[in-house]
């Protein structure tokens, strides 16, 4: 039996304990807990009594009951550093790493159970543990290099081996310049020093020699390890081989640029596919099919401006006399002579065709009678002022030209056309090189 001075000390060394003290009886309702079960815990001082002892294990042990009701129907002494993975639950809901010891106590003949439980929150982890890590470091697809703060390699992994090529005893206590490729110059090491000696972690691709001399692109992550005064003292490099994937994502590259150029080359020639069907390849004007596509477009534009369109119709004369006299060729020369000079003294919204052999017509929007007849003869004069060269020989041609304004009350270019193809016509009645106003 306790003194009650003897009962004070225990009471006040179970308090003072920096361990979490317990007590539940067998069916695992807690009788006691120490202020440092509820620091830990996270309950309010007082408060864990009559809680169930499973309240505060994480309900992923779900096994936790049964064990309890085992060890109540046989309790034994079990100590702590047995290398288990043991949780608590913080009435918070997050989970605590703890080491749990057990042992059996009988009071006033009742059985009950006596928990210790520690933090172990910052602390090493247990054999078992280190020796699962040390595994999965050595396992790793990654290739794992260990140098000490001088760069010198004190541990690989079998991937870093065959990232390498090198042997792990060939690599060990050898500089990791052993690895360097001459494919980065002397400042990029430096900003990868400066940086994880200043305790900070790099990230990049480096481009390293194999020992049979080929190069590796290494996709890395070096991390510096640091001891309790913050003293840096290893390196940790994680690498992965990613030759093959830059050597894919090039590929790739180069092949949507050589599409991109082809897509750029495609779009071209539809564009002179487009042109080429629009235009009249020996003069360079557009063709009668242009012509017809567009010219109810330019009526509808002038009815709703309100401006005048004129039509104009040219013909070359006697050109069957040119092809005979001088030949096709000749002929041709003189029908390009004719396409520039009507391609160079029009404007932008003017539309000059060739509508056949020796036949053109230009529509002049927002062009009065007056000016459109002013233009058809300085078409005229031009030509009849300059002579073709064609193979050394001049070839002489004049035209004769139909002026007519497209009537604003609904006339059609069919029958504004006609008027002008008349007034061509008496042109060439009238004796030729000539233009003709159309009669209203």
């Amino acid at each position: 039996m306790l003194s009650t001075r003897d009962a004070e000390l225990a009471h006040a060394f179970v308090e003072a304990s920096s361990d979490a003290l317990i007590v539940a009886d067998d069916r695992g309702r807690i009788l006691f807990a120490n202020a440092s079960a509820e620091a830990l815990l996270g309950h309010e001082p007082g408060s864990l009594r009559s809680h169930e002892v499973d309240e505060l294990v994480p309900a992923r042990f779900h096994q936790h009951r049964q064990q309890r009701e085992e060890f109540a129907a046989d309790p034994h002494p079990r100590p702590m550093g047995r290398g288990l993975e043991l949780f608590a639950r913080h009435a918070a809901g997050h989970e605590i790493p703890v080491d749990i010891a057990l042992t059996p106590i009988v009071v006033g003949g009742r059985r009950l159970i006596g928990c210790a439980l520690r933090d172990l929150r910052g602390r090493s982890q247990g054999p078992d543990a280190l020796r699962i890590q040390a595994t999965a470091l050595r396992s790793a697809a990654n290739g794992i290099v260990i140098t000490d703060k001088q760069g010198y390699i004190t541990w690989v992994n079998p991937a870093a081996c065959t990232i390498t090529g090198y042997r792990a005893f060939e690599l060990i206590g050898q500089h990791t310049r052993i690895l360097k490729s001459g494919h980065h110059d002397p400042a990029f090491y430096k900003a990868i020093w400066e940086t994880i000696t200043r305790g900070e972690t790099w990230s990049g691709t480096i481009v390293n020699r194999r020992k049979d001399g080929t190069l590796c692109d290494e996709q890395q992550t070096i991390a510096p390890v640091s001891d309790d005064q913050g003293w840096v003292t290893h390196f940790i490099a994680i690498k992965q081989d990613v030759t093959e994937q830059r050597r894919t994502q090039s590929a790739l590259a180069a092949a949507h640029a050589e599409l991109a150029a082809r897509l750029v080359e495609i779009e071209s020639l539809n564009s002179m596919l487009r042109e080429q069907a629009v235009r009249d390849p020996l003069t360079g004007l557009h063709n009668r099919r242009f012509l017809h596509e567009s010219i109810e477009r330019e009526i509808a534009r002038a009815a709703r401006s309100g401006q005048p369109m004129a039509v104009v119709a040219l013909d070359l004369d006697h050109f069957k006399a040119v092809n005979d006299v001088h030949g096709h060729a000749a002929g041709d020369a003189v029908l390009r002579h004719v396409g520039l000079l009507l391609r160079s003294h029009v404007r932008a919204s003017d539309l000059a065709c060739r509508t056949g052999g020796e036949e053109f017509a230009v529509v002049l929007p927002g062009s009065p009678l007056p000016i459109a007849l002013d233009r058809a003869e300085a078409w005229r004069t031009a030509l009849a002022a300059a002579p073709v060269e064609t193979a050394g020989t001049a070839v002489a041609c004049t035209m004769s030209v139909g002026v007519a304004l497209l009537h604003a009350e609904g006339e059609t270019f069919e029958q504004c056309w006609a008027r002008a193809d008349g007034a061509l016509y008496r042109a060439k009645q009238q004796g030729r090189n000539r233009v003709v106003c159309a009669e209203d």
